[in-house]
């Protein structure tokens, strides 16, 4: 019997180590398993960004009306299980483990990547779990992503920006066509983006999907703020009210179940305030499209001190991009190397952003539990920490401790 981190570490040396986009193989093994078709409502959620917090708000509202409620969402930031939740708690170890004997009896001579493995079995952990709903969160794009395997009753597209360029095309319209994949004929499409590419229309006409477009059939008036940080918040709930709306003769749910959601839903890492003074708000920014709506938040709510930064980012994201648009929202950088493959070294991160108009002081450091016990040294209580600009920033800043009696605290 293997432990659930045995599992993980097979996944990430055998098989299919990188990306690889495409429903076949992940098809044949759901068939094997008797995952292809599920007996319940099922959401898809797509977009660049606003994903996780729209899986959030609907898994709460859901839960608040009584409902059972399997939740599929990626990445994780401090344990594997997060990613699969049964009513807003991750599954046990030993359920995903279980899962991933399954997938491992029936896959045979196929070979999956380690999304596949954990999308399988989410819905596999929710079936045997006899869920109510699924909210499946893309990983990547959505036609070929392993998510769109399923058919959904209501899908949603929250946004489209600029990202994983190298798989999905580098224009929003060629994008739009990609996360279009996970509308249906015949069903409902709410799509949150102010401004979206027509290839979203487009395609909705083309299959004959019912599109409900922020701007045109809905708009944010109708609901209140979120518990969620930013104004891109309330625009996610629009959908997120609408999408349920539109699923009402399957799974009704009430106003107050709506409101009180709403109210009180939570997200690690989407603007997250983990202290007071100074404040620390960690944000998982890591394109343009999200660090616009971090800039734009940070200015809209000043601080009387000054504005640090704790940094860092993958090589394949658009580092220029994010670097031109927080600049000006940051007054002082402390930036750590992240301990990925993917990752630059950190004197090309430096190089980088020194290259790209970063004129604000730069501090390096070899970890985050070391920036942070330096940077707190010189931090006064008007001041703000803002640690952003990938998953792996989040994640770390989580782990290390930034309590006020913390290692390097005043």
């Amino acid at each position: 019997m293997k432990t659930l981190d045995d599992w993980l570490r097979w996944q990430e040396t055998q098989f299919l180590t990188e990306i690889k986009l495409g429903l076949d193989r992940i098809r044949c093994v759901a068939e094997r398993m008797g995952l292809l078709s599920v007996p319940v409502p099922l959401l898809t959620v797509g977009g660049t960004n606003g994903k996780g917090s729209t899986c959030a708000m609907l898994t709460r509202i859901l839960l608040l009306q009584g409902y059972k409620v399997g939740t599929y969402t990626s990445p994780h930031l401090l344990r594997y299980n997060e990613r699969i939740a049964l009513n807003g708690v991750p599954v046990r170890n030993a359920d995903i483990c279980a899962a991933f004997a399954a997938i491992d009896k029936a896959r045979d001579d196929i070979d999956l990547t380690y999304f596949e493995f954990g999308t399988l079995a989410a819905v596999w952990c929710f079936l045997q779990a006899k869920v109510d709903v699924i909210v499946l969160e893309v990983g990547l794009g959505g036609r070929l992503d392993a998510c769109n395997l399923w058919d959904a009753d209501v899908a949603i597209i929250t946004s489209i920006g600029i990202d994983h360029v190298e798989w999905l095309g580098s224009t929003r319209e060629a994008i739009g066509y990609e996360k279009s994949g996970i509308m249906r004929a015949g069903k409902p499409v709410v799509c949150g983006d102010p401004q979206p590419p027509a290839s979203i229309a487009r395609e909705a006409a083309r299959i004959g999907a019912d599109l409900w477009q922020l701007g045109r059939n809905f708009s944010v008036e109708h609901v209140p703020q979120p518990a969620l940080v930013g104004d891109v918040q309330r625009q996610n709930a629009a959908v997120v009210v609408t999408a349920l709306q539109r699923l009402a003769d399957k799974l009704p749910v009430s106003p107050d179940a709506i409101a009180e959601g709403l109210a009180s839903v939570s997200l690690m890492g989407r603007m997250q305030r983990i202290r007071a003074e100074p404040e620390v708000i960690l944000d998982v920014a890591h394109n343009p499209h999200a660090a616009t709506e971090l800039a734009g938040w940070l200015k809209k709510n000043p601080v009387n001190g000054k504005t640090f930064a704790i940094f860092s980012i993958l090589a394949d994201k658009d580092i220029a991009g994010v670097l031109k648009i927080m600049a000006s929202a940051v007054d002082e950088w402390y930036v750590v190397a992240l301990s990925s493959k993917r990752a630059l070294s950190q004197d090309d991160l430096l190089a980088l952003m020194r290259s790209n108009g970063i004129s604000q002081p730069i501090h390096a450091y070899p970890d985050f539990q070391s920036a942070w016990n330096v940077m707190v040294l010189s931090a006064e209580k008007q001041d703000r920490v803002v640690a952003f600009g990938s998953f792996l920033v989040v994640s770390a800043m989580l782990e290390i401790d930034v309590s006020p009696h913390g290692a390097g605290s005043a």
